[in-house]
């Protein structure tokens, strides 16, 4: 349960045009005119937000990219602390030159404005209900296969600004046992950013994502065959505990995010 304090920086996305998702409907999209519109889309994002914005006003670095050089011709998962209204930029910026495809929950993409930005920016709904995970599977293994990334944010909900890790739900790494591939932990550590040695907005940031290494199922899953659900479990308690110690270095050791991880 959190505190009140932590219950405020909760960003609702209300559900103004409820979607009916059909068994037809196109989760990762292919064909040209999405993919054309869907560059230009997610380079602006690029250039306007995660350098004009992250890079250069709130110094975002990145580190622990090496960790991604030996995934770099095949598809995997990545997950991340779901930590600001737009990590997916800092997600982005944190696996340049690739770009992956973000899942989030359906009432995103029913909310105004919001909705067709999720969209055209790789964005994709993972639908409500207790069958929404299965629904996703295939078009996920499927992309994963052809060598794409494809991201989740395992505490569901976004708290902005909020430091610390929550509960993860286990779907993708449940996912990455059905495609047998690695989940690659992301966490995006900040601190209001201080110009001529006073904070001038909460929202101005010193930004450091660090890329941990790449989390592999412990049991492999043989096609028509179910998953180990103890072998998800151990990937997904690995991912956030990982999350957890790179935060608490950060805010309470008073290590350098810089240095190299241990």
């Amino acid at each position: 349960m959190k505190s009140d304090k932590v219950r405020e920086q909760q960003v609702p996305m209300e559900s103004v045009y409820p979607m009916t998702i059909k068994s037809d409907y196109t989760y990762i999209k292919t064909n040209f005119s999405y993919l054309f519109f869907s560059h230009i889309a997610y380079t602006a994002f690029h250039w306007v937000l995660g350098v004009g914005f992250f890079q250069t006003l709130g110094q975002q670095k990145t580190r622990g990219k090496e960790h991604l050089r030996p995934l770099k011709k095949q598809g995997f998962i990545t997950v991340a602390n779901h930590c600001h209204l737009f990590d997916t930029v800092l997600t982005g910026l944190a696996v340049l030159p690739r770009r992956p495809w973000y899942a989030s929950v359906q009432r995103n993409f029913e909310a105004p404005y919001f909705r067709k930005m999720f969209r055209i920016l790789r964005g994709f709904p993972i639908p409500n209900g207790p069958i929404g995970l299965r629904r996703i599977t295939k078009p996920v293994v499927d992309a994963i296969n052809r060598g794409n990334i494809v991201h989740f944010f395992p505490e569901a909900e976004l708290w902005h600004l909020y430091q610390d890790i929550d509960f993860f739900q286990k779907g993708p790494f449940y996912l990455a046992h059905h495609a047998n591939c690695p989940v690659v932990p992301i966490v995006h550590l900040f601190k209001p950013r201080k110009i001529l040695g006073k904070v001038r907005s909460k929202n101005i940031l010193t930004i450091t994502s660090v890329v941990g290494e790449p989390i592999y199922p412990r049991v492999l899953t043989a096609e028509g065959q179910r998953v180990d659900l103890e072998s998800v479990q151990e990937m997904c308690d690995t991912a956030q505990r990982w999350m957890i110690e790179r935060m608490t270095e950060y805010h309470f050791s008073g290590k350098d995010p810089t240095s190299p991880l241990d």
